[in-house]
């Protein structure tokens, strides 16, 4: 469509602050020509479309902050164009000036109501041209600006959830975290009857490394055993550590047996892993402790079977340490005196030391 103007382009136009990039979209040459010369001039990088099919692919290949579109052009048409944009969630927050020598009122609302930002007619002043752009492009950077700024602030705090659940030496969930998932899973285990279990998990004689390597090589143990659980857990399990060296496991909808294996497969994996720090090798080993609802009838609350494994707990450490101990009144009757080493077969006892490492 043959665009007219009713001045010619001034000869020193101010330029814009930021380099905005402008598609022109018109099917006329001359017109096109003109209108890029003039906001080259004024400090804009402009590409141009000559069709409703080539503006969109410019648009959404080369994000303009802003369109310049005629509604007279090859298909689709302007207001096609126009609703296509809108609609698209990546592209909807491109400002579209609609350029036409439509002058009706109806031709206005209707692209307006297709999604239009602005809408000047043709033949008009460059001036005028320069303060509809100048608004429309205010507004873009104003929304990208607060979408940037929201972007941000969603990033700190998401950070900062991740701070306020993550223990910092191990990256795993902290004591808080655990304790209040505990706490949500036993009130869905009553409400809905379903088995819950908890595995209490203490490397044993980690004081021996604190002392014998530094804590430096205490907290690399930390975070490498933080590893390996999370590597031979389920991945339905919370895992998290629980302070010092212990961790702990809430396993949903598991009863006492099924947690003990998760807890023997945890022991069995630490007992054969080789510990590095620096120049030395070393093995540690870990004991557990395991309860579950509602086998124990004796558990009211997530209070209750946290002391249950915790009892588990001191039990295997009294016995030999690097075994799993299931509390008795969360397993069968026919399983004695709660130790699990006979089934699995898994014994410290078994266990042959690697040659030329020290030992802890």
């Amino acid at each position: 469509m043959q665009q007219e103007l009713h001045t010619t382009p001034p000869k020193s136009p101010p330029v814009a602050t930021r380099k905005f990039r402008i598609l022109i979209v018109d099917d006329d040459e001359d017109s096109v020509d003109l209108l890029a010369k003039w906001l080259t001039m004024s400090g804009y990088d402009v590409r141009s479309a000559g069709s409703g099919q080539e503006a969109l692919q410019r648009i959404s290949q080369d994000r303009p902050d802003l369109v310049l579109l005629d509604l007279l052009i090859p298909p689709p048409d302007g207001l096609t164009v126009i609703r296509t944009v809108k609609k698209d969630r990546l592209m909807s927050t491109i400002p579209l000036v609609v350029m036409t020598v439509k002058r009706d009122v109806k031709s206005k609302v209707e692209c307006l109501r297709s999604g239009a930002d602005d809408f000047i007619v043709k033949p008009f002043h460059f001036d005028e041209l320069d303060a509809v752009l100048r608004a429309s492009l205010k507004k873009r950077y104003l929304y990208t600006s607060l979408e940037r700024a929201n972007q941000q602030l969603r990033d700190a705090n998401e950070k900062l959830l991740k701070l306020t659940v993550t223990d910092e030496r191990t990256s795993l969930l902290n004591d808080r975290y655990l304790r209040r998932r505990a706490t949500e899973e036993f009130k869905r285990a009553q409400r809905y009857g379903t088995p819950l279990s908890l595995i209490i998990l203490d490397l044993d004689h980690f004081k021996q490394v604190n002392d014998k390597y530094g804590h430096d090589c205490g907290d690399q143990v930390l975070r490498d055993f933080g590893r390996l659980l999370m590597a031979n857990a389920r991945t339905t399990d919370i895992v998290g550590r629980f302070g010092g060296e212990e961790f702990l496991a809430v396993l949903p909808n598991t009863d006492g047996i099924r947690a003990a294996i998760v807890a023997e497969r945890i022991r069995r994996a630490t007992e054969e892993h080789i510990y590095k720090y620096r120049e030395f090798l070393m093995r540690v080993t870990v004991s557990a402790g395991v309860a579950s609802y509602p086998a124990n009838q004796g558990v009211a609350s997530e209070g209750d079977l946290l002391k249950a494994a915790d009892d588990a707990l001191y039990r295997a450490k009294q016995v030999s340490r690097n075994r799993v101990i299931l509390d008795r009144a969360s397993m069968p009757a026919d399983i004695l005196e709660g130790d699990l080493s006979a089934i699995f077969k898994a014994s410290y006892e078994d266990a042959q030391p690697l040659k030329d490492e020290p030992e802890i």
